[in-house]
């Protein structure tokens, strides 16, 4: 399975993990993918309850820059490169927006590809000067930044990659739920794809869930005076660590540090996965760091505490980042990927052979990743995306994270993207 944050870290407009083991082709950037017998489609389905319903797919724009899809044409035309920042893409967007229930045939190649979804607004994107590209770098909605224009506006996305090779797409929770958003992809051959995401109302029932947890829990969910407008994951909340879930994993990242140290601890074993097939490598702790053994990429050995580089053990485990960053197409990707989700699922501690941890031991021995417990809890058949490593599969088990591919015939599916009412 190729992961969401393999086709979408090449994106300029991917923002949400670092990415390992996909590495792009000269053809994976082909503007134009149609063939003299078949192109895919894309249909969205309106079940939201409400008909001031928007639609828009922007995707990487071959040279440099973003594009949104132009549903007349079935192509990819490059948003205005302009001269100042935060250049306002209204206008542009005018005759952009995506049509309900009916097929979009797609005349191009679309990486890095987000549909976004809003319910009584439009969601606001802006373009920034991006030299020596034919386009502008899309600034993204923001469920992070308080000063954003859509802040207050319902909105959500889905993704997807389609080059030479396939369809890649997912449904994702990573920075929140607004929108329920379910996908269904029909290929030219095999078995049709679903992946069902929330329920009809999964936002609003997921807010109350997260409010039962008790704790800072609560602080997820987003009102705008009595009308819920998302529920955020911890990882986007500001102050994380120091004004909300303060010191939520520290007693547990001193656990790990514990069980695996080098001076009678234990070993931690991370098998590095089919792309690096029957490999494992071996950590100890030493000090602050993580150490690690049988690395053979040269890429970077040790991984810092959690907490230790300036951020907060939370900010680093919640979102993936910091001392549990990844890079690209690496071993060292591999073992962060490992490691943070391990961390979110708190099994380092029960479980010293990773990913072998099975998904019944999630969320069970020491401080809960509720929010990521609760979507997998609410989602057809647990599978979602509930944070940047979530792609991460247990050993013995298939893919949770809530993805369809296709590869056999690259252009002959169709894709179809329903959007659910969120209360």
């Amino acid at each position: 399975m190729v992961s969401r944050r393999r086709f979408l870290g090449l994106s300029a407009a991917a923002v949400a993990a670092p990415v390992i083991g996909y590495a792009a082709t000269s053809t994976g950037f082909a503007s134009n993918a149609s063939t003299a017998n078949a192109a895919p489609t894309l249909k969205l389905v309106n079940e939201s309850g409400q008909s001031a319903a928007f639609a828009y797919l922007h995707a990487d724009y071959p040279g440099g820059g973003q594009g949104f899809l132009n549903p007349s044409t079935g192509q990819l035309d490059p948003i205005p490169n302009p001269g100042e920042r935060m250049y306002d893409l209204s206008g542009f967007l005018s005759s952009r927006r995506l049509p309900f229930n009916q097929e979009i045939r797609l005349n191009t190649h679309l990486t890095g590809a987000r549909v976004y979804f809003s319910l009584g607004q439009s969601v606001a994107f802006f373009a920034n000067p991006n030299a020596g590209a034919p386009a502008g770098a899309v600034v993204q909605p923001s469920a992070a930044n308080t000063a954003d224009p859509s802040y207050r506006t319902m909105w959500d996305y889905c993704e997807f990659t389609y080059n030479p090779s396939g369809i890649w797409g997912n449904i994702t929770c990573v920075d929140g739920v607004a929108l329920p958003i379910a996908l269904t992809l029909t290929p030219g051959s095999g078995a049709v794809q679903h992946v069902g995401g929330m329920p009809a109302g999964g936002t609003a029932l997921l807010a109350e869930r997260l409010k039962q947890a008790g704790g800072d829990w609560g602080k997820c969910a987003l009102y705008d005076g009595d009308r819920l407008v998302r529920v955020s994951s911890p990882a986007k909340l500001p102050g994380l660590g120091k004004d909300v879930f303060a010191g939520h994993y520290r007693g547990y990242v001193d656990e790990v540090w514990h069980k695996y140290r080098a001076d009678g601890g234990q070993d931690l074993r991370i098998t590095l996965g089919d792309v690096w097939p029957g490999k494992t490598v071996v950590g100890r702790t030493h000090g602050d760091r993580l150490v690690f053994e049988g690395i053979t990429d040269g890429s970077p050995n040790s991984f810092p505490k959690p907490g230790t580089t300036g951020t907060t053990a939370e900010a680093d485990i919640f979102g993936c980042d910091g001392s549990l960053h990844g890079i690209n197409a690496t071993q060292q990707g591999r073992i962060a990927a490992v490691l943070g989700a391990a961390f979110c699922r708190t099994t380092l501690v029960s479980n010293p052979s990773q990913p072998d941890a099975t998904s019944r031991e999630f969320y069970v021995h020491g401080p809960r990743h509720e929010y990521a417990r609760l979507v997998h809890e609410l989602v057809a058949d647990r599978r979602g995306y509930a944070f940047p490593y979530d792609d991460v599969t247990p050993t013995q088990e298939s893919d949770l994270a809530g993805a369809v591919m296709y590869t056999e015939r690259p252009s002959e599916w169709a894709l179809t993207v329903t959007l659910k009412r969120p209360v």
